[in-house]
């Protein structure tokens, strides 16, 4: 297996993971959780607004449909290569 598919099919499975995360409906407490973290050593309120945690969550669907296309780009280049 090369490197090129093998990242393609880890950048799927990411895509996949995410999408369904959001589609059972995360709680918004992950998404508070990963503003925290992903802000961490910046001045940031302790308790987010419902538009911050929806900008979040925003965020993480259009990285996951960019997971799929990216995945889907890098086997398509895969199997072009090999060909």
């Amino acid at each position: 297996m090369t490197k090129l598919r093998l990242a393609g099919l880890l950048l799927i499975l990411g895509g996949v993971i995410t999408l369904t995360l959001h589609v059972l409906g995360v709680p918004d407490d992950l998404y508070r959780w990963l503003y925290h973290h992903l802000l961490s050593g910046v001045d940031v309120p302790k308790d987010p607004s419902h538009g911050t945690v929806q900008a979040v969550s925003d965020v993480s669907l259009v990285g996951g449909i960019l997971e799929l296309l990216g995945g889907a780009a890098a086997l398509v280049v895969d199997w072009r290569r090999t060909r």
